[in-house]
């Protein structure tokens, strides 16, 4: 079977990508040809609040994605048609559950399990292979979610950018609206919550024109979705034509209806005209920094390069800094953090045994502080993770985007399960025959006391009042006997929990701190030895200056002969998806 012309010029440029040492781009346009799902894939993107979760409900007239202060799934949603509705939650396996308790299954599992959910619904929309994309909201970097979501955009063909009416694009909005036309065939803005915003028609002007001057070519859909939903109960074809979702229903047809085979196409040729771009914009600077110092004299050029080589050196110490001090601060804080969690913990022990009797409720109690101490551990490590790949973010950013690229961390687990059950305490018991042996010898004082006392009136030792005092010393005796012995059950009871508070604080603020140093010296051999090849690369520059201006002349047109040939390739892209993205024409 003969490989689609498509697959040609992708799998090129992917290739001069890899020469180029843009193993970014390389890894953008092999997702693009490996993976090759069946249908029309739209993916549905946006930042927090902007009613994303509504619209895709109000698209397929289904409660399938998390509203209002529901938690947004920090996984991709894809909805795909079914005969029957189902659900399936995608991990380290495939789990089915019911579709109405999705909510409730995705609040429960803990971060990292899923990688996705796959949804089916029987919605004549998706019958022809469409799938739907719910995305995670875009917000804050240090978020997985974020990347989650750029990660879908790699399989999109067609995206919905969702911002409310309330305020116009913000920069972060407008700059992802960019890098997503930039790389996706086709993208329309979806501007919700019209029915709460008067000036909405205003507003979406407003968008046109911002996302024009940005380059941006994209048409605006104003929508409502109580709009939709309302019309959808009342069956009201008018009020529904009002909500704004017909045409944004008629744009999602189109993109559905074109041929599976156009579609991969558009979005190929999209994708190597974008990377083509880029590594042309890459070679054309360097091509004008040779041009440049062909015209200065090798002694300037040295200096250039010296001034280069010292900036270096204070990257160097910038980053190295940086490093130790996030490092210190996380050691600090972890070990901070687990304590306090672990002092919360040993409040409710005394509190507990203040109020409680070790025999009665060890057991239960037992079940709680090992399920406390496994989720304060749990919880801690992950705050620890996430910190962690903060900080090698936070020092790739000081290397720039092309080499700032932050490497797999050895973080290993939290090693919950290895936490020891708590020892149960010896606690004795109050038994009947210590209680009538402390009634006993309780009551005899009480007798001969009281005895002796009335023997002065004429009474026998052994009389009722002598009797009644025997008893009434014997229960006293026996309730403070009882009184003691439970106070020293309790101060057992919390001695035992509170040192096996103690011993797994210890334990794991030692992991962690190990779990740390290795996060340390990872990110420290990476840096290092990416600070090495850029000190590498300057050598080789002064090289190449010493070297003469032939070798300069010789580099030169290499470059100006790899700028035709990603030139040619972005004119095949071109004719393969013409009208596919904005045309950014590429000469030499």
């Amino acid at each position: 079977m003969t490989a689609p012309a498509w697959l040609d010029v992708l799998n090129e440029t992917l290739d001069a990508c890899a020469a180029h040492g843009r193993a970014d781009l390389a890894e953008r346009l092999r997702r693009r040809r490996d993976r090759q799902a069946p249908g029309t894939r739209i993916a549905v993107v946006g930042f927090p609040k902007q009613g994303k979760g509504y619209l895709l409900n109000a698209l397929l007239n289904a409660p399938v994605c998390a509203v209002g202060d529901a938690s947004t799934p920090a996984v991709p949603t894809e909805i795909g048609y079914a005969a029957d509705p189902a659900a399936t939650l995608v991990g380290h396996g495939r789990e089915s559950v019911p579709v109405g308790d999705l909510a409730k299954e995705l609040e429960v599992r803990p971060p990292g399990s899923l990688r996705r959910v796959e949804v089916g619904l029987p919605r004549e929309l998706l019958g022809t292979g469409l799938v739907l994309v719910d995305t995670p909201a875009i917000g804050d970097p240090r978020s997985p979610r974020t990347a989650a979501t750029l990660d879908v955009l790699a399989d999109a063909h067609a995206v919905i950018l969702v911002s409310d009416a309330t305020q116009e694009l913000q920069p972060a909005e407008l700059a992802l609206a960019r890098h997503i036309r930039t790389w996706c065939p086709a993208l329309v803005l979806a501007l919700t919550k019209i029915d709460v915003s008067p000036d909405w028609r205003e507003l979406a002007a407003r968008n046109r024109a911002a996302l024009s001057e940005t380059g941006v070519v994209a048409d605006v859909f104003p929508v409502s979705a109580t709009v939709r939903q309302a019309a959808a109960k009342a069956g009201d074809a008018g009020l529904n034509g009002r909500s704004g979702f017909p045409e944004l229903l008629n744009w999602v047809g189109e993109q559905a209806a074109r041929p599976l085979e156009r579609t991969r196409a558009l979005a190929a040729a999209v994708s190597v005209r974008a990377a083509a771009v880029e590594l042309v914009e890459t070679l054309q600077t360097r091509l004008d920094s040779v041009s440049q110092d062909n015209g200065i004299d090798q002694v300037t050029l040295l200096h250039q390069a010296q001034r280069r080589t010292e900036e270096l050196r204070r990257q160097n110490v910038r980053w190295q800094n940086m490093l130790s001090d996030e490092i210190t601060d996380l050691v600090s804080d972890a070990e901070y953090d687990l304590r306090e969690r672990t002092r919360v913990i040993v409040r409710h022990i005394d509190r507990t045994f203040d109020e409680g009797d070790p025999v009665q409720i060890w057991p239960d109690f037992q079940t709680w502080l090992e399920e406390n101490l496994a989720e304060a551990v749990e919880t801690n490590y992950n705050w620890v993770s996430d910190r962690s790949t903060w900080i090698a973010h936070a020092v790739a950013t000081s290397f720039g985007p092309r080499f700032g690229q932050a490497p797999e961390l050895p973080l290993t687990g939290s090693g919950v399960e290895s936490i020891p059950e708590v020892g149960t305490p010896k606690i004795e018991r109050f038994k009947i025959g210590q209680k009538l042996f402390t009634g006993l010898r309780g009551s005899y004082g009480g007798v001969l006391m009281f005895g002796l006392v009335t023997s002065l009136a004429g009474l026998p030792l052994i009389n009722p009042v002598s009797l009644g005092a025997g008893v009434a010393f014997a229960t006293k005796s026996v309730r403070d006997e009882g009184g003691m012995r439970l106070q020293r059950r309790q101060a057992l009871a919390k001695a035992a929990a509170q040192r096996h508070v103690d011993d797994v604080f210890i334990r794991f603020s030692k992991e962690i701190k190990d779990e740390i140093r290795q996060v340390q010296r990872r990110l420290r051999d990476h840096f290092v030895a990416l600070s090495d090849e850029l000190a590498e690369a300057l050598t080789r520059q002064r090289e190449l200056i010493i070297a003469g201006s032939a070798e300069r002349d010789r580099r030169t047109q290499r470059v100006k002969k790899e700028i035709d040939r990603l030139a040619a390739l972005h004119r095949k892209a071109g004719a393969l998806g013409s009208g596919a993205a904005p045309r950014r024409e590429l000469s030499a």
